[in-house]
């Protein structure tokens, strides 16, 4: 009798444990079309991070990837930096985890065959999409022909919108990013400036929430070791990542390996040194790029960029090793 009240004893012991234990929500983690974030879709199409515990969703726009992000539908985002910048002045505390390249070449100003020159946007209409990666791109490159943006019109154009506007002939240029840049190159556009010229200068990152780094640290981990394991699959098997990833691009496989020669994706090591303290590197490129955005009231303070770094999730995967 004693044995069989014992054994009853741990069997409701183990009933309560389960029913007691909390099965975690999948980290919601909102993307866009960029190639620079495939590697995410690549490293669940290999089988390297799990559904169960990685939810990737997909936007058209950057804004509302962010809108969503601030509404606390989403606890992570791929962004870039201008983005965690107002995010952090907006008191949702990102956290950046991840470099997940710098664009050499991959954003860019198109315009139509008559432009030769940046001089020549002079009171040409330019589409533009509401982010400030964009506004910063047009900035510094009317920096440098020596324009200023009252010389142009500008034409506020969702990405995903701006090849209809293009090819209707409601905008002469348009600033824009891969894979839309080569969407406009093939219907008639040619390149005017490119992001080779800010050397730096455009970065896109993974930030997190911080409650939910603190709180599931594990889940953040597994998604960056997904990330890192497909950036390698994409060096070590060039042919078949570039086929697994081109479809939801919209492009053949040729064409995305030319996007991705247009940036650089950090490794583990790269993102380390990047990602401690205030000697990173990306610390400069984060005060001009501040610089730039108060001085165009697109920040209302100054942050500090430091705080938002947090290689903690990396140093964790380096030490399992």
């Amino acid at each position: 009798m004693r044995k069989l009240t014992r054994v009853f004893g741990l069997l409701l012991l183990l009933v309560v444990s389960a029913c007691t234990h909390e099965e975690k929500e999948p980290l919601r983690v909102g993307t866009i079309l960029w190639p620079g974030s495939e590697p995410t879709f690549l490293a669940r199409d290999l089988g390297y991070i799990d559904d169960g515990s990685i939810r990737l969703v997909e936007y058209t726009t950057l804004g509302r990837a962010t809108r969503d992000f601030r509404n606390g539908m989403l606890d992570a985002v791929f962004v870039t930096f201008d983005i965690a910048l107002q995010l952090q002045q907006q008191g949702l505390e990102p956290r950046v985890v991840l470099i997940i390249d710098y664009s050499q070449g991959a954003d860019a100003i198109v315009a139509r065959p008559g432009l030769r020159r940046l001089e020549d946007l002079r009171g040409k209409r330019v589409a533009v999409e509401d982010l400030v990666v964009s506004i910063y791109v047009l900035g510094r490159a009317l920096e440098q022909a020596g324009l200023q943006p009252s010389d142009i019109q500008i034409v506020r154009t969702p990405v995903d919108q701006q090849l209809r506007a293009y090819e209707s002939g409601q905008v002469d240029a348009v600033v824009t990013y891969e894979p839309f840049v080569d969407k406009l190159c093939a219907a008639g556009a040619h390149q005017l400036f490119d992001s080779r010229q800010l050397p730096g200068e455009i970065v896109d990152m993974l930030v997190v929430r911080k409650d939910v780094l603190e709180k599931n640290p594990e889940q953040v981990q597994h998604l960056l070791q997904g990330w890192l394991q497909a950036r390698r699959y994409l060096e070590e098997h060039p042919a078949d990542a570039m086929a697994r990833m081109s479809p939801r691009l919209g492009t053949s496989p040729s064409e995305l390996a030319s996007m991705l020669e247009k940036l650089r994706l950090p490794t583990l090591e790269d993102n380390l040194d990047m990602l401690r303290g205030p000697s990173s590197p990306l610390i400069a490129s984060a005060r001009q790029l501040q610089r730039f955005m108060l001085k165009e009231g697109l920040l209302r303070k100054p942050v500090q960029p430091e705080q938002m770094l947090d290689a903690r999730p990396l140093e964790a995967l380096q030490e399992s090793r």
